[in-house]
């Protein structure tokens, strides 16, 4: 047998052979011969086959590990999975979960939410700022299906009361499942900011640029840095104490009070909602890696929720 000389030549040979190695390695946590919950049949929507597998495999996998992940082409009804693994790994129980969407899904993810999970209250997380359009809806705001559609209808509350609350108190108020709802647009929607540095108005420091805790001129590679080296990026600096000798983070950049003063969702459930929500799933999970806004803010929700759960279409992310 001539020897492969592409990597497709040697799956085709070597298929066999590579899937029983996988599964003598990596045996599935639940199988097609396996029966499934019997929490299964309680959703008000019945999954496929495959989805039910989908569902219990993450499940089990919930019940000795923290995090997960559903890699399924579009259409293959990644919702349903990811309301089912929740409602099946509760065990029947209320439980509270937070779901990260594209803009366009979020109201899908209310929608199916509603046509999926019995007992289930559904909440919009649209913003948290100070001030704003009043025509616009603000706040964490209950939703519920009108007609097919989705409309805020019910318990209006923020972001801020519910980390008042906590866990424990929102279970009073809302003793059944709830499920909130975040756009990762919104997610990450802050405050403005503008550059914070000085400028040498005399002396051997005459017209550089200086940084506000040193006071020294700001440099990189031997090279004194000037206004127009700013641009719109957001440049800090790790400096030391002159007393101590400690490091101190040093931004260039601060908030713009001159306009909206908001502070993102994301960066406040961070801060002050750890482990708050019993689950937190993000969709689209691909598009969410590197560092970016949004890549931070799925980072948050790894946060504030006990179990995570990724969701995407193509298995390159979870390459990287």
């Amino acid at each position: 047998m001539p020897i492969p000389s592409t990597l497709q030549q040697y799956l085709a040979h070597n298929s066999a052979e590579l899937g029983e190695r996988i599964l003598a390695s990596y045996p599935p946590l639940h199988s097609p011969e396996d029966p499934p919950s019997s929490l299964i049949g309680q959703l008000l929507r019945r999954p496929y086959p495959a989805q039910t597998l989908a569902i219990m495999g993450v499940a089990e996998r919930w019940k000795i590990a923290r995090g997960a992940h559903v890699v399924a082409e579009c259409g293959a009804g990644k919702t349903l999975i990811a309301l089912g693994m929740m409602f099946v790994h509760a065990d029947g129980e209320p439980f509270s979960g937070i779901v990260m969407a594209p803009p366009h899904l979020v109201e899908k993810w209310a929608r199916e939410t509603v046509l999926t999970l019995p007992a289930v209250r559904v909440f919009m997380v649209d913003d948290m700022r100070n001030g704003g359009d009043a025509k616009l809806p603000h706040g964490v705001n209950e939703v519920r299906l009108r007609g097919g559609e989705i409309v805020r209808e019910g318990l209006h509350t923020c972001l801020a009361d519910l980390r008042t609350m906590g866990p424990k108190g929102w279970r009073t108020v809302c003793p059944e499942t709830s499920i909130f709802i975040l756009g990762r647009e919104r997610a990450k929607l802050g405050y403005f900011w503008k550059h914070a540095y000085l400028k040498g108005r005399s002396g051997k420091h005459l017209g550089l640029v200086l940084n506000p805790d040193t006071h020294k001129p700001i440099s990189t590679d031997d090279e004194f840095l000037d206004v127009r080296d700013f641009d719109k990026k957001r440049p800090h600096e790790v400096v030391d104490r002159e007393k101590n000798g400690t490091t101190l983070y040093s931004p260039l950049w601060q908030a713009d009070r001159n306009k909206i003063q908001r502070m993102a969702p994301a960066d406040y459930m961070g801060r002050y909602m750890p482990e708050w929500f019993d689950y937190a799933v993000a969709d689209e999970v691909h598009q969410l890696a590197g560092d970016t806004a949004q890549g931070n803010a799925l980072g948050v929700l790894a946060r504030v929720a006990k179990k995570v759960a990724g969701l995407t279409h193509t298995v390159e992310w979870l390459c990287r």
